[in-house]
């Protein structure tokens, strides 16, 4: 959702509601009574970060400030290793990232090449998440063999902003 302010006055044109006005008007209002106000709630679609009015909620995970701990990104000397790093990702190697991906292994598997129907499989085929990213691990290895590298793979892991499974990396 767009909104610009254009000499003071709110810009509203580019709104999209995908329902009428909720709620009702009170019969109050109806007959004329100002002693209560009319007030609209309207369903908005499409929008990002929307705020009307004088009150900011902040919602958990909608800060868009960098969630990123100081305690979990990795040193740049440990990363600079980790992107020269020529070898081919082992048995650690995939079993540090399953456990230590999180939520965002999708993000990964995209990266990666897989696609979207790729990924519902994996889900399909795996209860936990940790057994989906080793599964998406050793078929991008198999497809890969010796290109599968630990520098490869930081790159992309870098590429979703992963940074704690870095951590778990060694060259």
């Amino acid at each position: 959702m767009l909104m610009c302010l254009c000499r003071g006055v709110p810009r509203m044109d580019n709104i999209k509601t995908d329902s009428a006005p909720l709620g009702s008007v009170s019969s109050d209002f109806q007959q004329g009574n100002p002693s209560r106000p009319q007030r609209q709630i309207y369903n908005i679609t499409g929008g990002s970060a929307v705020h009307i009015g004088p009150v900011i909620h902040n919602i958990h995970g909608c800060n868009p400030r960098s969630q990123h701990k100081p305690q979990d990104m990795p040193l740049k000397k440990d990363v600079e290793e980790l992107l020269k790093c020529s070898r081919e990702i082992e048995e650690r190697d995939k079993v540090e990232v399953s456990e230590h991906m999180g939520s965002s292994w999708k993000s990964l598997g995209r990266v990666m090449g897989f696609s979207a129907g790729q990924l519902e499989n994996m889900i399909a085929d795996h209860t936990r998440n940790v057994d989906r990213v080793y599964e998406m691990m050793s078929r991008w290895h198999d497809r890969e063999a010796e290109d599968a590298t630990v520098a490869r793979l930081t790159q992309m892991i870098i590429k979703v902003k992963a940074y704690h499974v870095l951590k778990k990396l060694t060259p």
